[in-house]
């Protein structure tokens, strides 16, 4: 077989060779067994040996020894020609390490103990050189840019699979790139859009689709205030006294110019106590303003469900309020006035509402229902004759519908009842509720206060009133050292004076600055204080619109007597005669609402993405794919199959077969 075939040969079955040792003989002439020449038993070889000049070397292929019709074998430990072009630096090696080993083995008489050590450290640096750049091979096998085509190839999202088809001319790609970057910006301008608009208006104030029942709120607190502040009986016996300091109050009551000079009077001796006794005096009684009360339609003693209040209008009476040890934290700072609670008090708020166990009959009263006839009227007394000085240029009433819960302030809110005539006072009421997931929103974003989130120092319920109350008390402390009568207080607060007037105008007009400042560290202090007050609306709040209609009362129609007092003269000009009712049995209440929760949002960023790009969860999915597992997997499938394609080779060991070659 020539050489040229032998080389062609080498795909198809790796060569193995042999050396011949040539032992020489002491006599040149004398014939050497070539059983000993090339130390072999097999007999087929022998023969072929023997048929041959012994002299010449033979390459001889294995495929003479095997079948020729077989699958040519591929030996266990030799080095193919894709491994050569495949790693050729590895195959120089393996090859280096393969001819060190068989003539370290085969030829080790002629190599020197110096030799073999010097061959051995070689070995050791080039495995580990091996080693080192297998590792920068494996890293540069982890291609980015084949992985970042793979993902185009295969991606979910529009236009990407464009952008990675090699088969595509450059201007069309170019075309999808510039595309599919123009819907990315697109979407993400509309998604900032709508984050901005999330973050900075997070609230939606909607109408609930469901109704709220008669029973599921209360009937309104109503507080009433003769418009007279000071009976002409008393004010005379006061003028006609020698008593300086109740001259003082009355004037500081009427507003009305006095001879009396404050240097005439020890101010320190007006306390609140008796400022309190002579507000008592001076003022129309409950007993003597109500004339006839009826409830759910029947007449009841208005001694029951009316009691003594103090307001900016003096002494008032009011109905339907909770008990004060649940109005205040420390009820004995305020004056009993002698209230009477006859019926059952429960603590009640907005917030929670009512139990389902408390009964019908108990404090705050519900409404039992619609019209006239469930609810409230009213016979009320003016006795005009008794007027001497009034809050306003005219006589009649001043009435308030507000929350329970809440201390009137009738000066602001209240309207007038005029006497000499009917009046129909229809309530709606405006309940405001929120849902528990704007707990989350900023307080300066949702516009209002959980019960367990502003506290109050005076007030148990937070309501936007009674925090206003309240702050106008602690702007008029801090600036004048004193509060008003009808503010809430301790009972070692001095009650400011005639004197203290222009102080207390001044302090207000502060307070409104202040009233919805958001300065105030409710980390800090949990209660209304000077710098500021923010008073924004609770979260959950009750209160009462009304629609007011008015007729003139005749003393010549028909009357039913149990509202004449004294005669029908005196009916037709002192009295006015009040009906306060509900138009409805169930009621739309508003609530405060996230305007875009987090899976709004989601939706929302989704179908933008959706409409732009064709974004779906497993388009992330599959980014996060190609940029974590994918990358990892291909870089230790690399590393693997470099560690694992290193043909180690070894010289053949076998003291049986020995197969021809050549030296």
């Amino acid at each position: 077989m020539h050489d040229d075939q032998v080389i062609q040969n080498m795909d198809a079955m790796p060569i193995k060779l042999y050396y011949r040792e040539y032992s020489k003989p002491e006599d040149e002439n004398e014939v050497v067994p070539i059983e000993t020449t090339y130390r072999t038993t097999d007999r087929t070889t022998l023969n072929y040996l023997r048929s041959h000049d012994p002299n010449l070397p033979y390459s001889i292929n294995t495929l003479h020894l095997q079948n020729p019709y077989k699958q040519p074998l591929r030996l266990e430990g030799y080095a193919t020609r894709e491994n050569f072009k495949v790693r050729p630096a590895s195959f120089k090696i393996m090859y280096r390490s393969k001819d060190t080993s068989l003539r370290s083995r085969y030829n080790n008489k002629a190599l020197s103990k110096k030799e073999s050590a010097l061959t051995q450290h070689y070995d050791h640096d080039d495995d580990k050189a091996m080693r080192k750049s297998e590792n920068q091979q494996c890293l540069k096998n982890s291609d980015i840019r084949t992985a970042l085509e793979q993902y185009c190839t295969n991606s979910s999202l529009h236009g990407l699979r464009y952008i990675g088809d090699s088969n595509l001319s450059i201007v069309e790609r170019v075309f999808w790139i510039i595309s599919f970057s123009l819907a990315v910006l697109t979407a993400g301008y509309y998604i900032w859009y709508l984050y901005q608009k999330w973050v900075s208006t997070p609230i939606i104030i909607s109408l609930s689709p469901e109704s709220v029942a008669l029973d599921e709120f209360p009937f309104p607190s109503v507080t009433i205030c003769n418009m007279n502040n000071a009976k002409k009986s008393e004010a005379i016996r006061i003028n006609a006294g020698k008593d300086a300091k109740k001259k003082l109050l009355l004037e500081d009551v009427c507003n009305t110019e006095n001879n009396t000079t404050t240097h005439d009077v020890d101010e320190s001796a007006i306390t609140w106590e008796s400022m309190l006794h002579f507000m008592i005096n001076v003022s129309q009684s409950c007993t003597e303003m109500l004339h006839l009360c009826k409830w759910h339609g029947n007449i009841t003693d208005c001694e029951k469900i009316f009691n003594p209040t103090m307001t900016d209008e003096g002494m008032c009476c009011n109905f339907n309020s909770v008990h004060r040890k649940y109005l205040f934290y420390n009820p004995r700072d305020w004056s009993d006035l002698n209230i009477t609670f006859p019926f059952n008090s429960i603590d009640w708020n907005p917030e929670t509402g009512y139990d389902e166990n408390v009964g019908a009959d108990s404090i705050p009263w519900r409404p039992y229902g619609a019209g006239q006839f469930y609810g409230l009227t009213l016979v009320l007394d003016t006795d005009i004759e008794e007027y001497y000085c009034s809050s306003s240029a005219s006589v009649g009433f001043k009435m308030l519908l507000h929350n329970p819960v809440e201390t009137p302030k009738i000066a602001d809110f209240a309207f007038t009842v005029t006497p000499g005539e009917e009046t129909r006072v229809i309530v709606a009421p405006r309940i405001s509720t929120a849902s528990t997931s704007i707990i989350s929103v900023p307080q300066r974003k949702r516009k209002c206060f959980f019960t367990s989130e502003r506290k109050l120092r005076y007030y148990r319920t937070y309501t936007q009133r009674n925090c206003v109350l309240e702050c106008e008390a602690n702007f008029t402390q801090k600036l004048c050292d004193c509060v008003q009568y009808y503010m809430p207080k301790s009972s070692n607060t001095p009650i400011c004076e005639k004197k203290d007037d222009d102080c207390a105008t001044k302090a207000r007009r502060q307070m409104e600055v202040k009233l919805y400042d958001d300065d105030i560290g409710l980390g800090s202090s949990n209660f209304s204080e000077t710098p500021s007050c923010n008073c924004y609306p609770g979260c959950f709040e009750i209160n009462y619109n009304v629609q007011i209609s008015q007729s003139k009362l005749v003393p010549t129609l028909p009357v039913s007597e149990a509202y004449v007092k004294k005669n029908r003269k005196y009916f037709t000009e002192n009295m006015a005669v009040v009906h306060l009712f509900f138009v409805g049995s169930q009621f739309t209440k508003y609530v405060k609402n996230e305007l875009f929760g987090f899976t709004e949002f989601l939706s929302s960023t989704g179908g933008l993405l959706g409409l732009f790009m064709g974004f779906s969860f497993l388009s992330l999915v599959e980014i996060v794919y190609f940029a974590t597992l994918r990358v990892w997997c291909r870089v230790y499938k690399n590393r693997h199959t470099i560690h694992h394609s290193i043909l180690h080779v070894q010289p053949y060991d076998s003291s049986d077969q020995v197969y021809p070659f050549v030296q």
